[in-house]
């Protein structure tokens, strides 16, 4: 039996987990408390919920966490007692040096991969994809942009600052929605004729059926959730051109950075610094241009990363 700590939030975490609880890939959540998100009942009436590390450790032969196991301490616990660990790195977020190690360390993105062997990890980091399972649909022109902005991410890690003020810039009459899941104050641009700004948590299965392109200028991160789904539905994807955005998603509609600062949340890692200008003149570009072919290669891709394609390669963990 496989088990986990993670979130029960609308955030990366808490969603990330529940995908692979409700794909059969674990079987018990211990479900940490948000220091700042609503921990949702997701568990609270099913047999997946356990209600502490000992009763986790007691019925569980497996262990996967995903960033942190956020009690470092429950690797060596679990290792006295012959429980297996497999750690889901996220470079940027993950501490390191990694307080104890894992039996398996595995990325989500071709940048764990590269970021633990840079920096000599002496764990091998493997790469599988984290799978997606969206209902695909044709998209035709680009006319509506649509940027999912979340809790904006770590340091505005989402570029949602600079996507609002690229709109000084832009010409042509697109229509850009932006969702956030928090106030938005301040921000310049929000005030444009052709943005629309909603407020509040929006129905996970609704988030890719509006709008043409998905546009995410993101700084940092390695599997970037939200991309996948939307490139995985059928809507092309408009985001940082770098490593490892750049090794999957068609570069024709990627925006090159400015450059790079170094920056450090569990570890030290690039941060792309952005252009509004330059994200402006990548929606011109692409305005009311056919994207048909974009529609079609998300199609393709996510049937090589779907939950039934890749799920045996977690098996094999």
């Amino acid at each position: 039996m496989t088990g986990t700590i993670c979130y029960a939030t609308e955030s990366g975490l808490g969603i990330l987990a529940r995908q692979f609880i409700q794909n059969g890939l674990i079987d018990k959540i211990l479900v940490w408390p948000h220091s700042s998100y609503k921990t949702q009942n997701w568990y609270g009436i099913s047999n997946h919920q356990v209600k502490n590390v000992e009763e986790l450790l007691t019925l569980c032969d497996r262990l996967i966490f995903f960033e942190t196991p956020f009690d470092w301490q429950i690797i060596p616990q679990a290792r006295e007692r012959g429980i297996k660990t497999i750690l889901m790195a996220m470079y940027e977020c993950t501490q390191y040096p990694l307080p104890y190690y894992p039996d398996v360390l595995i990325g989500g993105s071709a940048m764990e991969t590269a970021h633990y062997a840079q920096i000599k990890c002496a764990l091998p980091c493997q790469h599988i994809n984290v799978p997606v399972g969206m209902p695909w649909k044709l998209r035709h022109r680009a006319k509506v942009f649509v940027h999912n902005a979340g809790h904006l991410g770590l340091g505005g890690r989402n570029g949602t600052k600079e996507l609002l003020l690229a709109m000084k810039y832009v010409k042509s009459p697109l229509k850009l929605i932006v969702r956030s899941q928090v106030p938005l104050k301040g921000l310049e641009g929000m005030n444009d004729p052709r943005v629309e700004i909603r407020i509040g948590d929006f129905a996970y299965n609704t988030l890719f059926e509006e709008g043409d392109v998905f546009i995410l200028p993101e700084k940092f991160g390695g599997s970037f959730l939200p991309m996948q789904e939307a490139f995985a539905s059928g809507m092309p994807v408009m985001a940082t051109d770098r490593f490892p955005t750049n090794s999957w998603l068609p570069k024709e509609l990627l925006i090159k950075p400015m450059g790079y600062r170094k920056d450090r949340i569990g570890a030290w890692f690039d941060c792309a610094v952005l252009d509004p200008q330059k994200i402006a003149a990548k929606l011109d570009e692409w305005y009311d241009k056919s994207i048909e072919s974009f529609s079609f290669a998300g199609r393709t891709w996510a049937l090589e990363n779907s939950w039934e394609k890749l799920t045996p390669l977690y098996e094999a963990l």
